[in-house]
């Protein structure tokens, strides 16, 4: 530490940053103590000891940061007025302003940056500088056309449909419109064809149009040279342009524990630096340096400057010119130089998952390396390329061990086998981007040589790719890990940095075996203190899941078996199935679902149980008799049965599942009374637990619920009602509520949804019976829990 002042820095400034989310430090006491100090020290050092003069003076600098580091994160805390968040969906709304950024063109969209000086529309006028994301769907020739038509620096006019980021609606779910507000972005403007934008100044930013147009030029050779699936890879690799990349591919990279490559970051750069050493490795040592660093600078330039190059290509110069100054080369000193520039420049970058990932990666192999090295070197192996092997299985290790904590934070999963995958996926993708750079330099001097790199290149991505899908896909590939906080990452540190600093004082193999089995307990031990399972063991709990416009309720009863009554919808743009539920019952550690319920054959309940059903998620499904009559109900039925899920149809019975008991109430002349309606042809059932009770109706209207009414009755009576159709007139007529007299209703609804759901006059009826409602368009995702006697509603947010 004492050789590496800049670590102490880096502390102190960290914790300033860390500190503006509690307190705010005032700019004018800080300069009226730094002058007070000051002149205390200069009369302290003429009358006093050193040893004390020292202590004081680091104390005093060390405060000097702190506040600093304080005052900086506070000019950054609320980048956007709040008041200006609450605007949510809004029709028909115009923006004016200024093209900052492009992304590269996708197969059905074009996504550009707006920085605007007004934005208006019925509903609101903003006269502010605001940043906005646009999304321009169209067809191909119309978005091919805006993309050559369109560069930084225009000023343009657009109107579309203005909405928020996807904020967090479930539990576990990423909270998209955070991650925009934090990069200072209020919004997004979708824009249906490209008559809604008009250019009304064409005048162009000339540096940023330069990068814009040599991005979109590499990116061009890409799609010429490769096929689909390599150029999507490349444009990630080489321009971080991950959006042709499919969901499915991702998450498999995710279960692989290999996702890190994607990012373009640290291990990019490096080979990018090995790249231009090799290239410029005929000149001298100064010369190929300064050549390292402006290669570096312009591939940072190319990639758009994504947070986590910028990072690297920082690290990686200072390194350089440590170097070249004859200077230490030490990795942590030089770590936190480049942690101090980045977070002087923009302090929020402290809380980007990325820069939280890749700067506890490079300290992890800083600190952790050494060790691993050390016990290496006493195993004396003579074979190079086993030694190689397990080197770089060490540095692998050492990265995973650093970034182990906000892996789990950030994907609830634990890859059991990333130190294999890495091992070949690592040096496959530095030899996949090495390739891809050599043949874009030939495809402008010698096409026809570049053709037999891009051959290789195809070669090799497919085989890096089929294996990722096929360990990301073993059902042993990874553990779903849950209920991971920021307290259980502190104790995982904590207990690190104890290992790290007793092993070598522990000589032989057994105590330190010893140490280690004991930190690795502990570690385990104290992470659940304050673990707080969502669904509570020896409870029923029922989750009403946030699907936008659909239904799907998630129930656990109280002997730990599951049930999922609908599954939203599953379109070509949005599948409920694979993009919420799944996601929702990995966060959970539900590995697989008892019993499967669907309501009935609309889209809205049971398209996402096509993706359920794939993955193997569901036991037995429980639905209305097929309706041969119902092409999607054959599809359906012969989809479920292929893939060896059995299929119950809905009869006048009870279910007893421990002690609760679902009792499906039916009739066997359903099909004559229903007629051709679906809805009418819902499941209907009630679930007791104790002297609580739930009652369970699809899409039910008001013909069945009279029907049922005259046949059941008291029994409909139930503490908590699952309101039918959305809270659609349709459904919710007042003889079928004097029925069932809920205490509680619940009502899945889109927000602000085309079909106006739920309708006021059922909200202002359910009101007028006493019951208190909950929503998904107004509540997000709602949770209840019995105990037998009382149903509370938890706030699983907190």
């Amino acid at each position: 530490m004492k050789e590496y002042p800049f670590i102490k820095v880096a502390i102190f400034f960290v914790a300033g940053i860390l500190s503006a989310q509690f307190i705010e430090l005032n700019f004018l006491i800080i300069i009226i103590t730094f002058v007070a100090v000051s002149i205390t020290l200069i009369f302290y050092k003429r009358f006093s000891h050193q040893k004390y003069y020292i202590l004081i003076t680091f104390l005093f600098v060390a405060i000097l940061i702190f506040s600093v580091g304080n005052l900086l994160a506070q000019k950054n805390i609320s980048p956007i007025n709040p008041a200006l968040t609450e605007i949510n969906k809004v029709k028909n709304t115009t923006a004016v302003g200024e093209i900052s950024k492009i992304d590269l063109i996708r197969n059905d969209q074009l996504i550009f940056y707006l920085t605007v000086d007004s934005m208006y529309s019925d509903e609101f006028l903003i006269v502010d500088e605001l940043n906005i994301l646009c999304k321009v769907k169209a067809g191909k020739r119309a978005l091919k056309k805006l993309y050559t038509q369109f560069k930084p620096g225009n000023e343009i006019k657009v109107t579309g449909f203005y909405h928020k980021g996807k904020e967090r609606r479930n539990p576990g779910e990423f909270d998209y419109n955070a991650y925009l507000n934090s990069k200072k972005i209020l919004g997004i403007i979708n824009i249906d064809g490209s008559k809604s934008i008009s250019v009304l100044n064409p005048e162009t930013n000339v540096l940023k149009n330069i990068i814009f147009q040599s991005r979109v030029s590499i990116d061009n050779r890409l799609k010429e040279y490769y096929s689909p699936e390599t150029a999507a890879l490349l444009r990630g690799l080489l321009l971080a342009d991950r959006g042709e990349i499919n969901y499915e591919t991702k998450n498999e990279f995710i279960n692989a524990g290999v996702v890190h490559v994607l990012a373009v970051s640290g291990l990019h750069v490096g080979y990018i630096i090995l790249i231009f050493l090799f290239l410029f490795g005929r000149f001298n040592i100064y010369l190929r340096s300064i050549l390292t660093i402006v290669g570096l600078i312009c591939f940072m330039l190319i990639t758009g400057v994504p947070p986590s190059v910028f990072r690297a290509t920082v690290m990686a110069t200072v390194l350089i010119i440590a170097f070249l100054a004859n200077r230490s080369t030490n990795l942590l000193n030089s770590i936190s130089i480049a942690a101090v520039i980045i977070l002087f420049i923009n302090p929020n970058e402290l809380f980007n998952p990325g820069f939280q990932l890749s700067f506890s990666a490079v300290l992890a192999i800083g600190i952790i390396l050494p060790h691993l090295n050390e016990l290496i070197n006493g195993w004396n192996i003579r074979n190079k390329p086993l030694r190689y092997i397990i080197l770089f299985s060490a540095v692998s290790l050492s990265a995973q061990i650093g970034t182990l904590p906000f892996t789990l934070l950030y994907f609830n999963k634990f890859s059991l086998i990333a130190l294999f995958t890495n091992l070949i996926v690592i040096p496959a993708i530095g030899v996949i981007i090495a390739s891809a750079i050599v043949m874009l330099v030939f495809s402008t001097v010698l096409p026809f040589i570049a053709i037999y790199f891009a051959a290789f290149n195809d070669l090799l991505t497919s085989g890096v790719l089929t294996l990722i899908k096929f360990s990301g896909n073993l059902s042993f590939s990874y553990l779903s890990i849950t209920d991971y906080s920021i307290v259980d990452l502190l104790i995982f540190y904590l207990m690190l940095s104890l290992l790290l600093y007793f092993l070598p004082k522990f000589n032989s193999i057994k105590s330190k075996v010893a140490l280690l089995i004991l930190v690795v307990g502990n570690t385990l031990i104290y992470s659940t203190v304050d673990d707080i399972k969502i669904l509570p063991d020896n409870k029923l709990s029922v989750l009403m899941i946030d699907v936008n416009q659909g239904d799907s309720f998630l129930i656990k009863f109280p002997n730990g078996k599951t049930a999922l009554v609908d599954a939203g919808n599953a379109t070509n743009f949005f599948d409920n199935g694979e993009r919420v539920i799944i996601p929702l019952l990995n966060y959970l550690g539900i590995h697989k679902v008892d019993y499967g319920i669907i309501s009935h054959i609309d889209s809205d309940h049971y398209g996402g149980f096509v993706s359920l059903v794939m993955a193997d998620m569901i036991g037995t499904i429980f639905k209305p008799e097929i309706d041969t009559t119902l092409s999607k109900d054959k599809k359906f039925e012969e989809f479920i049965r292929q893939n060896d899920v059995k299929v119950k149809y809905f009869d006048e019975v009870k279910m007893e599942i421990g002690n609760a008991v679902i009792y499906f109430l039916f009739d066997k002349n359903l099909k004559a009374l229903s007629g051709k309606s679906t809805n009418d042809r819902s499941g209907f059932f009630k679930l007791v637990y104790g002297n609580t009770s739930f009652l369970f109706t699809g899409d039910l209207e008001k013909r069945m619920e009279k029907f049922y009414s005259s046949k059941y009755r008291n029994f409909l009576d139930s503490d908590v009602l699952k309101v039918g159709h959305h809270g659609s007139k349709t459904s919710s007529s007042q003889i079928f509520l004097e029925y069932v007299t809920p205490e509680l209703s619940l009502i899945s609804a889109g927000f602000k949804n085309k079909f106006g759901h739920p309708s006021k006059e059922i909200v202002e009826r359910l009101k007028n019976t006493g019951s208190s409602i909950y929503r998904t368009d107004l509540n997000k995702a709602v949770l209840l829990i019995s105990d037998g006697e009382n149903i509370k509603v938890i706030n699983w947010k907190k």
